[in-house]
């Protein structure tokens, strides 16, 4: 039968293992969510960022490219805006290159834009050539740059997206039941560590007759408040996880999809006055684009829908990336930001439509004019307005965005350092709590 030092000293040596054991448990813990954040938010969630930033480069080079060739008067703005785009799109494709944590997932798609860039870049050159030469086959070689541009480009860019999209969308499922495990595990190991400090104090009231012991007691508070700190900070880390990824993440997302379809839509506006054989496949790729990018409900006009996005009501059947981003304001200024760029998206689309009656009626060169000008009421303005709306409202989630990515972090640092000390303090008290009574046996 053991003696009371002998159980003294096997609980001592418990409390001492628990001690040791909650600790390596919080600095898991705050290891697993230090790793979510950095997959979320500096891995995957920028390398998404940069394949739409890639896509809508190129989307633009296209635009830039059929404006080129379509209106003479304006071809010189046209290729400057080219070339500042390709530089774009190079330095856009070395940083993707640079932030390649998913082998070939993301490699594959990296090697295609550059190449394929340089494909393009290629196949424009001899179109331009042939253009300035005035050979009239410049359209087929347009037409297959073009092709190329569609069918092999930014399809690469969309399949960065997509391999960092699965990875974000993985790790961030994957660390909600993490984080719940670290928790539970955090509180097990705690009732553990308590328990065993709890019996020392009954032991010890009950085989030595003491009152409560202070260095016990002070352990057990060391105890509450470290799991209370723990759980407090891991609870504000999946807080701000939630934050970057589903209130400003999600609305970034919706919004450089739309930034790159929309470049692309822009191009096919071009290419249907441009390509005149194949107007019509043009139009309906515009349309395709335009509605995946916004499409009001049948019968909502542009002022009916602006005055219920500005006020917060959602409007039944209003689909798009526009749409979604409308849906998902959570921060200041984001509601009035959003709903301007609906507000120049929509007044966009009214000057495509004079574009349209105007070369359905024959009259070519006003079309022409109408879509490649830069003036108040023509297209290139309406767009530039649209974008710098859209970029602004991307500013003020983007900003979010880092906030809580860079929050999250404080939240788990130094748990490295806080965790041994806490244990160690424990342990501590747990010795010189018990030293003078296991003395008294040793030392009758």
């Amino acid at each position: 039968m053991r003696t009371t030092p002998q159980w003294l000293e096997t609980g001592q040596y418990a409390t001492f293992g628990a001690a040791a054991l909650l600790m390596i448990t919080v600095v898991l813990g705050a290891r697993s969510h230090r790793q979510a954040m950095q997959a979320v938010g500096k891995d995957s969630a920028p390398s998404i960022i940069a394949a739409q930033h890639i896509r809508a480069a190129l989307a633009d080079m296209d635009a830039n490219a059929a404006n080129e060739l379509l209106d003479d008067r304006t071809s010189g703005a046209a290729r400057k805006a080219y070339e500042a785009r390709r530089k774009e799109a190079v330095e856009s494709i070395v940083t993707a290159a640079q932030n390649i944590t998913y082998g070939d997932a993301e490699l594959i798609p990296v090697r295609k834009l550059a190449y394929g860039l340089g494909t393009y870049t290629a196949m424009m050159q001899r179109a331009r050539d042939l253009h300035e030469a005035g050979d009239r086959r410049f359209i087929a070689e347009w037409r297959a740059a073009a092709q190329y541009m569609d069918n092999t480009v930014l399809p690469a860019a969309a399949d960065l997206d997509k391999a960092n999209r699965h990875v974000l969308d993985d790790i961030y499922a994957a660390q909600g039941r993490a984080s719940l495990l670290s928790i539970l595990l955090t509180l097990l190991t705690a009732a553990l560590l308590l328990a065993l400090l709890i019996w020392l104090q009954w032991f010890l009231m009950e085989r030595t007759r003491r009152t409560l012991n202070p260095l016990l007691l002070g352990a057990s508070v060391v105890t509450v408040f470290f799991v209370a700190y723990t759980l407090s900070a891991f609870r504000a880390q999946d807080r701000h996880l939630r934050i970057a990824k589903e209130d400003a993440f999600e609305s970034i997302h919706a919004l450089w999809q739309a930034r790159s379809v929309s470049y692309s839509a822009n191009s096919d506006e071009s290419r249907y006055l441009l390509d005149r054989e194949q107007a019509d496949s043009h139009q309906n790729a515009f349309f395709a684009k335009a509605y995946r990018i916004a499409r009001l409900p049948r019968g909502t006009n542009s002022s009916a829908a602006l005055s219920m996005a500005g006020q917060g009501t959602r409007l039944q059947n209003f689909t798009g990336y526009l749409a979604d981003e409308l849906n998902n304001i959570t921060f200041e200024g984001e509601r009035e930001a959003a709903t301007s760029t609906l507000a120049r998206y929509l007044e966009y689309m009214e000057i495509d439509a004079s574009i349209r009656k105007l070369e359905q009626s024959g009259k070519h060169a006003e079309a022409v004019a109408l879509c490649t000008g830069s003036q108040q009421g023509e297209s290139n303005w309406a767009f530039d307005r649209f974008d710098t709306a859209l970029g602004k409202t991307l500013e003020v989630n983007q900003r979010a965005f880092d906030t809580a990515v860079e929050a999250g972090f404080r939240d788990v640092s130094g748990f490295e350092v806080i965790a041994p000390v806490a244990a160690l303090a424990i342990a501590a008290l747990t010795f010189f709590g018990l030293k003078p009574r296991l003395e008294e046996y040793r030392n009758p």
